[in-house]
């Protein structure tokens, strides 16, 4: 490759999207659990973190979509928010508020995101986020954070002469229909404790109730168990003077069973999991991070109705009543973030299970057991543009083809942007 070529890449990177402080884009791109690391995005797992990110302004400039550049598309899971230390002089604490496209995960800064290891991911696709509001304030060594969250969908058709009425109040665009689609009223509450000199601890609680109606006239589908909910844990403990070792520990649970006005009238569904996990985070080399962890974890759907297409490999037909239990033991992930200069910074991180299986266990019998380990990567670039820092998911060939300007290769290079400013 010619010097000139290289010239034009290193250009455009400065055009294009170093701080510890870069929303998702910073997290994804280092393919590790966002617990386990410091960056502002813990405050939506952990509330009463947001006392401790000072002021600031975000922004998701979306997801590259299968679709992108047809007429009219646009980037998706886009959103806006901001943190305020010092609304009213900061005598009324700390606010947030975050303007989304999407609903995020349970827990999460994006739709994307999971909210557990593997299979635990938020199985919920409301795309109606009306509003996410969040407040805390420190007292002495302790904080306290509150959250409330709204995502609604709801249309009603009355007819002027007698005649069916019609009601849907699920999101109908959601992936896997009216269960996967529901309305969201979520409350979450939280701590922080400096428990010494070196140690600090977060947990959290969020809660939602999730809940559907899809009525014309008489026949009516609902949801029949409403609660969800996330209970949450960490500590960050400076071993070392260049080691903290951060422990953490999720359970989560969502309840999706439904009732019908027609037999059969009940089904029970649930997803359950738990995480837990350490990591150290090392300082090397120019105040560098490296990051290296193990976490274990199990994800288990029960269900009577198919909702998570879950097949039996013995009879090749989907389970629709029964259990499934995904079982990690353990999970090893591992990044670096490397500041290049003071305007640059490049990471990179990848997931691998040690050992992973699956069992199924339909009630008709002929169970199953599969184990497979996959491995997961991420890389990502960070660019400090004076106050603004712009953050990306890079495309996985990205280091290969240098892009259009290194290859003329036409993948979107970019996937994933956010922007970034603190004041």
């Amino acid at each position: 490759m010619s010097i000139r070529r290289v010239v034009l890449v290193v250009a455009a990177l400065l055009a294009l999207p170093t701080l510890a402080l870069a929303q998702t884009s910073r997290v994804e791109g280092m393919a590790i659990p966002g617990d386990y690391i410091k960056d502002y995005t813990g405050i939506y797992t952990y509330t009463s973190c947001i006392t401790g990110v000072g002021n600031l302004v975000y922004g998701e400039l979306g997801n590259v979509k299968a679709t992108t550049n047809a007429p009219g598309d646009h980037p998706g899971d886009r959103a806006m928010g901001a943190v305020l230390q010092n609304l009213f002089d900061g005598k009324f604490g700390t606010w947030g508020v975050n303007l989304r496209e999407e609903t995020p995960g349970l827990g999460t800064g994006g739709n994307n995101s999971g909210t557990s290891l593997g299979n635990g991911s938020d199985p919920n696709f409301n795309q109606n986020e009306s509003f996410d509001l969040m407040w805390g304030r420190k007292y002495g060594t302790t904080s306290l954070g509150l959250r409330l969250n709204r995502s609604h969908y709801e249309s009603k058709v009355e007819p002027l002469a007698p005649g069916v009425e019609t009601k849907l109040s699920f999101d109908p665009t959601a992936v896997g229909g009216q269960n996967f689609g529901r309305n969201i009223t979520g409350f979450g509450g939280g701590m922080s404790f400096e428990m010494s000199a070196n140690t600090r601890s977060d947990v959290s609680f969020l809660y939602q109730n999730r809940s559907y109606e899809n009525s014309v006239g008489t026949t009516k589908a609902e949801s029949d168990g409403k609660g969800t909910y996330l209970l949450s844990g960490r500590a960050f403990y400076q071993w070392q003077p260049n080691v903290v070792l951060v422990p953490v520990f999720k359970y989560y649970s969502f309840d999706l069973s439904q009732k019908t006005s027609v037999g059969p009238t009940s089904f029970d569904n649930s997803l359950k999991g738990w995480q837990a996990g350490v990591a150290g985070n090392w300082t090397v080399g120019n105040n560098d991070l490296f990051v290296l962890g193990v976490a274990f974890a199990s994800n288990k759907v029960e269900e009577k109705q198919a909702l998570f297409n879950i097949t039996d490999p013995n009879t090749g037909l989907t389970m629709t009543d029964g259990k499934a239990t995904e079982s990690i033991a353990p999970l090893v992930f591992g990044a670096l973030e490397t500041h290049v200069n003071n305007w640059l910074t490049l990471r990179f991180g990848a997931t691998k299970g040690a050992y992973r299986t699956v069992k199924v266990e339909p009630t008709a019998g002929g169970n199953s057991k599969t184990t497979s380990s996959p491995f997961s990567m991420q890389i990502g670039a960070g660019v400090k543009l004076a106050t603004l820092q712009l953050d990306a998911v890079l495309d996985q060939y990205f280091p290969q083809t240098l892009g259009y300007i290194g290859s003329g290769s036409t993948r979107t290079n970019f996937p994933k942007v956010t922007a970034t400013y603190a004041f």
